[in-house]
């Protein structure tokens, strides 16, 4: 299939395919007229691509895990790893929005508080 029928199947724009080429996260043959044709693992490559962002994973994450899955050398190890680091970004990402929410509910109090003086005291 051409970019343009790929880009309507996906959803993805021209300039994201290209740039996925560019990665080397999907593949393509050029034909004869120099017009990029893509196969039908094309699809299923950006749907792994969206699927891994939105879990959080990077572009370079999901280019190891395609490039492994392409060569069949799927090392559990390197999984494991992989799934490892991921998870202590997110523990860590999750450390940091609780503190986040600690400092906001604090400043929230502090502010109502202060608000509620005022207007006690006839200057709100």
């Amino acid at each position: 299939m051409r970019i343009g029928e790929l880009e309507k199947r996906s959803g993805a724009s021209r300039h994201t395919l290209r740039y996925y080429e560019k990665l080397g996260l999907i593949s393509t043959i050029r034909s004869a007229n120099n017009y990029r044709e893509y196969s039908p693992q094309a699809l299923t490559d950006l749907d792994f691509i969206q699927q891994g962002q939105s879990m959080g994973f990077s572009l370079a994450e999901i280019g190891e895990i395609i490039q492994a899955r392409r060569e069949q050398m799927l090392d559990c190890a390197q999984g494991a790893a992989l799934v490892r680091r991921k998870l202590a970004e997110v523990e860590q990402k999750i450390n940091d929005l609780q503190r986040l929410r600690d400092f906001l509910c604090s400043e929230q109090k502090r502010l109502e508080a202060s608000a509620a003086a005022q207007v006690a005291l006839g200057k709100g």
